[in-house]
């Protein structure tokens, strides 16, 4: 194998090294004539004066416009060098460069070259064939030049390709047999080992263990003998972290690819971001039509980039949280938009005494945005305890529930305030907070308390499920009334599915991303800490598929 990787190589180096030399040259040179063009359109201007210029020289300056102030340096350096006998005018190349026409006797060319040298201005001069030519006819000589150029680009390319098409396929073999030997021959490096034994130490998940036990046993029989060992607390802090999720968990994992990995004894939010996601997406979108929409594209995704990993998880996702859009949906009584109701199809649910339009009932659903911040925060919180028990950190511990004593008695005291609870509660509530204050200056210090405003402000920015989901409602209903204006019912028709296409495409984006926002920012800062390090097994180098635990 390393014999034919050789022969390959030594046969295709030169040959690929070449063509892509030359085509480099190519590619700089239709640059250079491009260049050579827009200077020809800078003197062309001049061409009647350039043949009374016998005896004198033509250079060209291109100097950056908010550098202009440059050019009065260098007429009166001119001045000096060719004691007034030159001539010089700008004028504009593009937005951001100015070109710089000068003309002297060519008794001062190298004086003046020296001084353009010396002051690093970049000085463009033509070609030696291009002088003493008609304009047209230098045109015309770029022109070809520049054609000739890109057909010898053209057959490089095609050269590569055939040279692709012949050999890609089995270099891509030798590069993954050779990639797996040199992988391989470096594994020796992680044993211990004398001449007749050798020794491996690493972390195996509980559940493969006996799987292990057996696969070795069955390749190498009693010559390999497999201990698990004892395992310290500190020993713990640095097993790595193995995501062992049910399967309607695992296509969340694709999120918490945005942050590190827990910890090993860290909580792993997973689960929970597989319930609330939904439930928060659903809340937003909330409309029977957009679900089935929605839904149907999710399945398409699946179906035709399946073996994508990153795509099917995301498809997974939206078919999960098209689920609960498709019942808060039937709950705010909306079938792509206020369509449904209008046809006698369905109707808002009444609950409590409140019809749940959300157009109608914006109040009561913002409270209910908060009242899911103050439960989803609060989850964070308590999780966020259970984590300082498990790592035995006191002052973690008196952080998290100073915070949520904290953040109860404010939220009491606010509904005192509105009238919603008695005021016969302020006593209880005021100890409360008295209570859960030398907590958090105990846990976190004087920042603690400016935490306590940075939870509240967490709270409240659950209201942006209420927000987005009245967007998307109104857009909708905008949708149909705009589609139902049109005389010409086709037309009415068009309108509206166009419109109601960009709102699904919305309602798939804009959701997601606020609900990521929530947990990332609201949630996790809550008890999340990070900086695991994630299992991979010893094994051959593979594609590793996002969503597997």
């Amino acid at each position: 194998m390393l014999a034919r990787a050789e022969e390959i190589i030594l046969m295709l180096e030169t040959t690929t090294g070449d063509l892509a030399s030359k085509k480099s040259e190519l590619t700089l040179t239709a640059a250079t004539l491009n260049r050579y063009a827009k200077i020809l359109d800078i003197l062309q201007p001049l061409e009647r004066e350039l043949p009374q210029l016998e005896g004198f020289e033509v250079t060209i300056l291109l100097i950056l416009k908010e550098h202009r102030d440059v050019v009065e340096l260098i007429k009166k350096e001119l001045d000096i060098i060719t004691k007034n006998e030159f001539g010089m005018t700008t004028s504009s190349v593009d937005a951001d460069t100015l070109a710089a026409i000068m003309v002297f006797n060519k008794r001062d060319s190298e004086k003046v070259h020296a001084f353009i040298y010396s002051a690093n201005v970049n000085e463009v001069r033509l070609p030696p064939e291009y002088l003493g030519k008609p304009f047209f006819e230098m045109y015309a000589l770029i022109e070809e030049q520049k054609l000739h150029s890109a057909d010898e680009i053209k057959r490089i390319d095609g050269e590569l390709l055939a040279l692709a098409a012949q050999w890609y396929p089995e270099l891509v073999v030798l590069k993954k047999e050779l990639g797996d030997m040199n992988d391989e021959l470096g594994a020796f490096s992680n044993f211990a080992f004398s001449e007749y034994t050798f020794v491996i130490m690493g972390w195996i998940p509980r559940k493969k263990l006996q799987l292990a036990r057996k696969t070795l046993s069955d390749a190498f029989a009693d010559r390999v003998v497999v201990k698990e060992l004892d395992t310290t607390e500190k020993d713990m802090d640095g097993a790595p972290v193995f995501f062992d999720n049910p399967r309607w968990v695992q296509p969340f994992v694709v999120i918490m690819q945005l942050v590190a990995p827990p910890k090993y004894r860290e909580i792993d939010p997973s689960p929970v971001l597989a319930v609330f996601f939904p439930l928060f997406f659903g809340i937003m979108v909330g409309d029977i039509g957009y679900g089935i929409t929605i839904l149907l594209i999710a399945l398409l995704i699946r179906k035709l980039y399946g073996s994508i990993a990153f795509a099917r998880s995301a498809a997974e996702i939206l078919i999960l949280s098209s689920i609960p859009t498709i019942i808060f949906g039937w709950f705010f009584g909306e079938f792509f938009g206020d369509f449904g109701e209008t046809m006698g199809w369905l109707q808002p649910v009444t609950l409590f005494g409140i019809t749940w339009n959300r157009v109608d009932a914006m109040i009561p659903m913002l409270m209910v945005a908060i009242g899911i911040g103050v439960l989803h925060v609060f989850l964070g919180l308590v999780m966020g305890m259970r984590n300082a028990i498990i790592l035995k950190s006191r002052r973690h511990l008196s952080e998290k529930a100073g915070m949520l004593l904290m953040l109860t008695g404010i939220i009491l005291l606010m509904t005192m305030l509105a009238g919603v609870v008695p005021s016969t509660g302020i006593y209880p509530t005021v100890v409360l907070m008295v209570v859960a204050l030398p907590l958090i200056l105990y846990g976190a210090g004087i920042f603690g308390t400016i935490e306590v405003m940075s939870s509240v402000g967490n709270i409240l920015s659950y209201a942006h499920l209420m927000a987005i989901g009245m967007a998307s409602v109104i857009l909708a209903m905008v949708a149909n009334q705009l589609g139902g204006a049109f005389s010409i019912p086709v037309i009415g028709i068009m309108v509206a599915l166009l419109l109601h296409a960009l709102n699904i495409v919305l309602a798939i984006f804009s959701p997601s991303i606020h609900a990521m926002r929530l947990h990332i920012v609201e949630f996790f800062s809550k008890f999340y800490e990070g900086g695991g390090v994630k299992y991979r097994p010893f094994r051959k180098a593979v594609v590793e598929e996002v969503g597997e635990g």
